[in-house]
């Protein structure tokens, strides 16, 4: 048929290593609101499956026709991807036969530790290995709040140019060497260079902007 080979060449064009990226990121952002907390790629969610694993089952499920994609119908191919991926991570949490991913406890009792039980008493192992203070506390929320705020603006900022968008995903996916991003995105490495200049003069100047408290986000270029 012919939709079937306009969908192969349209899925042997696509820029997989863009997508990829996005869908994890994806994935990421939807997994964080079942588990309310941080993760990042490689963190186990249910079932030993990370972030990363659902991406691609979801890409391998479209290539192999598990999850049909019409081009016609839905010709935006990495929404119908997002679309199969969210499918599988609500399955993924709300079934009722998963079994515990295996990561290490977030709590340990005290009787781990020293041998004696307190009623009621548990700590997590972070707190023990490194008890912080409130002052520590304080200026860790501060520069945490600062970083999330930067991150927003500087995302605020970029919104609509697909490719300073791709560059901030690569960031997040821990990619920062020009030779990384340009395997990942298919970029030349001029461009790359050329990108990671424009975004980076971005952020020096709203973190300038943000530390004197002058001026506003939407006077950066």
């Amino acid at each position: 048929m012919q939709e079937d080979k306009v969908r192969e060449e349209l899925l042997e064009s696509a820029n997989w290593g863009g997508i990829i990226l996005k869908l994890i990121h994806h994935v990421i952002w939807r997994a964080q609101r079942y588990t309310l907390k941080f993760i990042n790629r490689d963190d186990c969610l249910q079932e030993g499956k990370s972030p990363a694993d659902i991406a691609l089952g979801a890409i391998e499920k479209v290539l192999t026709g598990t999850r049909s994609w019409s081009p016609d119908k839905y010709p935006n191919l990495l929404a119908h991807l997002m679309w199969v991926a969210d499918s599988d991570l609500q399955h993924l949490f709300s079934s009722a036969e998963h079994k515990k991913s295996g990561r290490m406890p977030e709590t340990i009792s005290a009787t781990d530790l020293d041998g004696e039980k307190e009623a009621g008493q548990e700590t997590t192992l972070n707190a023990v290995l490194d008890p912080e203070t409130p002052e520590r506390q304080v200026l860790a929320k501060e520069q945490s709040d600062f970083e999330q705020r930067l991150k927003t603006e500087l995302y605020s900022l970029v919104e609509g140019d697909e490719d300073l968008e791709m560059l901030l995903l690569c960031f997040e996916e821990g990619l920062d060497k020009e030779e990384s991003i340009a395997k990942a995105t298919g970029w030349e490495i001029t461009k790359v260079y050329n990108l990671k200049r424009k975004v980076l003069r971005k952020a020096a100047k709203l973190k300038e902007l943000f530390l004197n408290e002058s001026g506003t986000p939407k006077e950066i270029k």
